[in-house]
């Protein structure tokens, strides 16, 4: 009896090293953690902090949007007024920066560029070695189709492309500003309501909202004073790309770091099985 319990204990112990008797360590992923009333209580009352704080800090938000956009208009010497232009944001009404510039569709020169461009990416992607860049591959072919669809549009039909300078830089500002209310319900649902100490949760939103705050005017004003010079050939490349699909990934990005964050449970989960 005593020879098949010692037995059970050494099977029990193999199975958690590996073949060169190093012990497997259980990843993180696969932990189990344990919800807490306090931690769903704060995934629902944070988020609401915020908001309110967000919506009292846009007074000083949008004229400092302003102020950046002005200052690199100016700075390159982009024609067109900046203008406010109402957004309802339900509870209150904001007044965000629109220019009134039309940035025309491409000239012949530009189309070609482009289309040969397009033409020596995709060939280029052919000799790229798979086994180690296929991720690059698939980039640059996504890059070069999403082009691709322009330059069809604008070959057909230039004369019915539905969107401007104007609209594009208010769109992507607004949609920005949901992005910034939204990601504190996001982390609450999916970052509060684990065990990170308060002031971590805290200071990850405020990263988040701060990073947010300050690199929207500089991306759309970048934006719009390419999209002058390149003309709207490239408005669907910027916007399916470097538009609301890059804050989305730099949101992700901020997640993935605070995640990665000292997490006591879990600690004391791994130097348990350390030293078991």
């Amino acid at each position: 009896m005593d020879s098949s319990l010692d037995l059970q204990k050494r099977l029990d112990k193999i199975r958690s090293h590996g073949h060169g008797g190093r012990q497997i360590r259980l990843h993180r992923a696969i932990y189990q953690v344990s919800l807490h009333k306090g931690n769903l209580l704060i995934a629902l009352l944070l988020p609401l902090v915020f908001n309110l704080a967000l919506l009292f800090a846009i007074e000083r938000i949008v004229p400092f949007w302003f102020a950046v956009l002005k200052f690199w208009f100016a700075a390159t010497d982009l024609p067109g007024t900046l203008i406010a232009a109402p957004f309802d944001l339900v509870v209150a009404t904001v007044w965000l920066p629109r220019i009134d510039l039309y940035a025309g569709a491409p000239s012949q020169l530009q189309w070609w560029i482009s289309a040969l461009s397009c033409v020596v990416l995709w060939i280029g992607t052919r000799f790229i070695p798979p086994t180690r860049m296929l991720p690059l591959i698939y980039a640059v072919r996504a890059v070069v189709l999403i082009q691709i669809s322009a330059l069809v549009y604008f070959a057909l039909v230039p004369a019915s492309f539905p969107h401007g300078l104007g609209s594009y830089l208010f769109s992507g500002l607004s949609m920005g500003l949901i992005l910034m209310f939204l990601a504190p319900w996001i982390l609450g649902f999916t970052y509060y309501v684990f065990n990170f100490p308060l002031h971590q949760k805290v200071a990850l939103t405020l990263l988040v909202l701060a990073y947010f705050a300050l690199a929207l005017p500089f991306q759309f004003a970048l934006h719009t004073v390419l999209l002058w010079h390149l003309s709207l050939l490239f408005l669907p490349l910027f916007y399916l790309l470097f538009g609301s699909f890059l804050d989305v990934m730099m949101f992700i990005a901020f997640y993935a770091w605070g995640m990665s964050w000292d997490w006591p449970p879990l600690t004391w989960r791994r130097h348990a099985d350390e030293t078991a």
